[in-house]
């Protein structure tokens, strides 16, 4: 692949980064999330695309009302892009059973993107999320 793809599919992501994961502009994601987008990540039986999208980020969403992403690093190659980033916000709503603390979290994590197309197809993530767990966690339940 060129290195023209590259250049445009790592811009595809950042603007997809700033204008969903900054100002969450869902309607971005019907533009560039492919139909049979599928993350990695979601739990098992989770919808495809932007439908599968925007429930998982909805539960986030509840979770941190004030959710915003930083990206830290973005690194393309052919058909990949590569994305390290922070998630902030305050826990504010319910988080995989547990309930609001009112405390600032960071997420921080890896995201790797194939891009087709000019499309979101697939991703992979990996995160910090025993650090996160600990940040909001009553510190007698660690």
């Amino acid at each position: 692949m060129s290195d023209d793809i590259a250049a445009a599919n790592k811009t595809l992501v950042r603007r997809f980064y700033k204008e969903v994961y900054g100002d969450w502009n869902m309607a971005l994601v019907d533009e560039v999330v492919s139909p049979r987008f599928t993350s990695h990540d979601w739990p098992e039986g989770s919808p495809t695309g932007p439908r599968g999208f925007g429930a998982f980020y909805s539960a986030i969403r509840t979770a941190l009302p004030d959710a915003r992403y930083e990206v830290d690093d973005l690194v393309a190659e052919d058909d990949k892009v590569v994305v390290r980033w922070r998630l902030l916000g305050t826990h504010q709503g319910d988080f995989r059973g547990i309930a609001p603390t009112g405390r600032a979290i960071a997420l921080k994590g890896i995201a790797i993107y194939r891009v087709d197309g000019g499309k979101l197809m697939e991703r992979w993530v990996v995160t910090d999320l025993h650090g996160l767990l600990e940040e909001i966690r009553e510190p007698s339940a660690l």
